[in-house]
């Protein structure tokens, strides 16, 4: 009797001992089944929205005036940017390291400029100002620009906020310009407005590309980033008079990827 008695009571010590060990043992392998941030996803894709902080267009005026002529005229040549800084596009991800990324993108920025050329006699004690010509073309474009970096995290997957650096090339290319001639009447009438052809001073452009951002992970996986980001292309995509496209812009960039 006492015999069984000491095998139950060794019995319901060995069940009290293994029962901990095995609830956490439990406890360690449900988190690495729930967790999405344990192992890194090496692939993302999603939305990019852009916003151009500096400008793409010159802008300016330069007045200069003739005295072969009586009274003098006067020559007033302009640069007017007219475009939309914001644009729009979509980017893929391949992690191929829990630091280590390559991202490629295609962002489309809207480019919308006038230029032109106001010339007019100056006015007289007898006579006002004289408008000789009026004569302006508005240029409209996209940029599309495609760059191709190299992302490194400064943490690990695990995280929910993650700041990065990022660095590589870029590609920009021109497409659907189009152009219309704004001809001013002298007489005070309608002005004409005619279509002609674009003044592109290169199609395509390549060009460095670095930036500085953060990404925040929820619990599902998605991915909101936000990056500042500055490049410098080789070459002008429009080139007329005053009215050039720079060559070095920066760009806050937000991405949403999943």
């Amino acid at each position: 009797m006492r015999s069984t008695r000491c095998f139950r009571a060794l019995l319901g010590l060995a069940v009290l001992t293994a029962l901990p060990v095995a609830l956490h043992g439990q406890d360690d392998d449900a988190p690495r089944r729930r967790s999405p941030r344990v192992e890194f996803e090496r692939f993302a894709a999603g939305f990019r929205l852009g916003y151009h902080i500096t400008a793409q267009i010159t802008e300016g005026t330069d007045d200069q005036t003739s005295t072969s002529t009586n009274p003098p005229t006067l020559f007033k040549a302009t640069s007017e940017p007219e475009h939309d800084a914001w644009g729009i596009g979509g980017g893929v991800q391949f992690n191929i390291l829990p630091r280590w990324g390559i991202v490629a993108e295609l962002i489309s920025h809207s480019v919308r400029f006038k230029t032109g050329l106001r010339v007019e006699r100056r006015e007289t004690p007898t006579r006002g100002r004289q408008l000789l010509s009026n004569n302006f073309v508005v240029t409209e474009a996209n940029h599309w620009d495609i760059p191709v970096t190299v992302r490194y995290y400064l943490n690990g997957p695990r995280q929910r906020a993650r700041p990065f650096i990022s660095g590589g090339v870029g590609m920009r290319l021109v497409r659907n310009p189009k152009a219309r001639r704004e001809i001013g009447s002298v007489d005070g009438g309608e002005t004409e407005i005619v279509e002609t052809t674009p003044q592109v001073a290169t199609d395509s452009t390549l060009g460095a590309v670095g930036g500085l951002g953060f990404e925040l992970i929820d619990d599902i996986g998605l991915k909101l980033s936000v990056e500042g980001r500055y490049m410098r292309w080789q070459n002008k995509t429009f080139e007329m008079g005053l009215a050039n496209a720079l060559r070095n812009h920066v760009e806050i960039l937000i991405g949403l990827s999943f």
